[in-house]
């Protein structure tokens, strides 16, 4: 049984660039290093991040936190200087622990998170002196995670901050208390805790029961793909900066059960046969191994759809998939962003996303793609998907869960 689908959506060709591009180009891109403080700092505040601690007992959790892990010494020491982006009790609250009691009882590995994740060290970043440019920028926190491949150099887990017409995040936390200067750095009270990420995207993603369709069709579109030319090798690639729209398992069985029905239609199956046969194959995460599609859902139509789920940047060395977008970082009026499907199409005009904000918080957030279903429709004429879960984040990126499969033409 042959069944021609998917057929206007192959993309032929399509190869990603070397790690070493990857890793030495980002979009999330960090601040040029900024000048050492010389004392005495702004304000004059002879009071250290330590002291503040020790006497604002609206830090209480925070200071039980870093006491616990024994990392609480290092706020007062006057040979360091730090950016803190520090949650106060009601964060806590806000993040599900609701007393000091808890926050003791919660395991030093977490708690050593929380706090280690806070730090920015080395330097001061003042909200005045962060860019506001498009998506955020990428600073190395206190946490070490390894080291880089071939090179004695510590990889540090990155932290995100922004500013924005909607606000001053970290990641996707907003800042509810801007820059607090004290004697040995800066302080900035956030909204919730800003978590340190635990999993690769592959991990994250492929532990996700909602994503078994996304698991199985990134296996069908590496079939005879090697090394970081595999989607799987990028989303398993610990020093990517990624952002990936992943299709819902219904989403995809949409998608698939309309495409199967309709060349079944032509090849004059009845509607009833048809929509009975659609439904079969399109019912499993196996209909992208089922030997008798590989003909018509070909590895490459695939892989054409799956690429345009990549959010990319050409920085000069082609599209790469190199940014890392929080909710609150994509716009709050309709604009394109452009995806790694541009490694092939340079002119393509990429998804066309809008966020919609209630305060600083991304409450619906959607993407159109250029294609419709069935075909024909006007570019980006289609119903838009929603993310259905907002800022996954990986240790090598970010995702979102949506309803809908976007179409790249």
């Amino acid at each position: 049984m042959k069944i021609k689908i998917l057929k206007n959506l192959s993309v032929s060709g399509l190869c990603f660039f070397s790690a070493y591009i990857m890793l030495f180009t980002s979009c999330n891109k960090p601040l040029p290093d900024a000048t050492p403080i010389i004392y005495p700092p702004v304000n004059n505040n002879s009071s250290t991040i330590g002291d503040m601690l020790n006497s604002d007992t609206s830090f209480s959790f925070f200071k039980a936190a870093a006491t616990k892990v024994g990392m609480l010494a290092q706020f007062s020491d006057t040979t360091k200087i730090l950016t803190v982006f520090i949650p106060n009790n009601n964060a806590f609250r806000a993040s599900g622990i609701p007393s000091v009691n808890v926050v003791n009882a919660l395991p030093p590995a977490t708690l050593g998170g929380i706090v280690g994740y806070s730090i920015i060290p080395g330097q001061q970043y003042l909200s005045t002196t962060l860019p506001d440019s498009f998506p955020n920028i990428q600073l190395p926190t206190s946490i070490t995670i390894g080291q880089l491949p071939g090179t004695s150099i510590n990889l540090q887990l990155s932290t995100f901050p922004s500013v924005s017409a909607t606000g001053f995040y970290d990641n996707n936390i907003p800042v509810v208390q801007p820059d607090l200067r004290m004697k040995n750095g800066v302080v900035h009270v956030v909204a919730a805790i800003v978590a340190p990420p635990s999993q690769l995207l592959k991990d994250a993603m492929y532990n996700n029961p909602n994503l078994t369709y996304f698991k199985a069709a990134v296996a069908r579109a590496d079939s005879g793909q090697t090394g970081l030319n595999k989607i799987d090798s990028l989303l398993g690639y610990a020093v990517t900066n990624m952002t990936v729209l992943a299709p819902s398992n219904n989403a995809f069985q949409q998608l698939l059960f309309g495409l199967i029905y309709s060349a079944l239609l032509q090849e004059g199956f009845s509607q009833s046969n048809a929509g009975t046969t659609a439904t079969a194959l399109s019912g499993s995460p196996d209909v992208f191994s089922n030997p008798l599609l590989f003909s018509s859902i070909t590895a490459a139509d695939v892989r054409g759809i799956l690429v345009y789920h990549l959010l990319a940047t050409d920085q000069g060395a082609g599209f790469q998939p190199n940014i890392r977008v929080f909710s609150n970082n994509f716009s709050s009026t309709p604009t394109f962003y452009t995806t790694l499907i541009n490694s092939v199409f340079p002119t393509h005009p990429g998804i066309l996303t809008q966020a919609t904000f209630t305060g600083p918080f991304v409450t619906k957030l959607q993407f159109t793609g250029y294609g419709t279903f069935p075909p024909g429709g006007a570019p980006y004429s289609g119903t838009p998907a929603n993310a259905i879960s907002l800022d996954n984040q990986a240790v090598n990126g970010v995702y979102y869960v949506i309803d809908q499969v976007l179409l790249p033409q």
